[in-house]
């Protein structure tokens, strides 16, 4: 194993990432799309929660309801793009150490 990490090091090191003129961000946010497409369902854990928040939920008004709704949607995506690029970008971090 410690051959693969030093042949992969040299490689790392003998060509270096050249990003030419491309925003870095655009190849990160389409892996991201990539990732999100791979995962149709979400785990039991996720479609567990969100079926105790909708039943929390029904007590408010629809109106009210629908925006509670939307704003957690809309941070568990923000979270996830952020969990998932942090990721990556450790994981590099990562590889260039070892």
């Amino acid at each position: 194993m410690d051959n693969i990490t030093k042949c992969l090091k040299t490689y790392i090191d003998t060509h270096p990432f050249d990003p030419g003129d491309s925003d870095y961000e655009t190849v990160l946010d389409q892996l991201y799309q990539a990732y999100q497409e791979s995962h149709e369902s979400d785990p039991p854990e996720i479609r567990e929660g969100f079926k105790e928040l909708d039943e929390l939920l029904c007590a408010l008004p629809l109106d009210d309801n629908n925006t509670v709704f939307n704003l957690c949607c809309r941070l568990c995506t923000a979270y996830e793009h952020k969990a998932f690029l942090d990721g990556v970008q450790y994981g590099a971090h990562l590889m260039m150490e070892l």
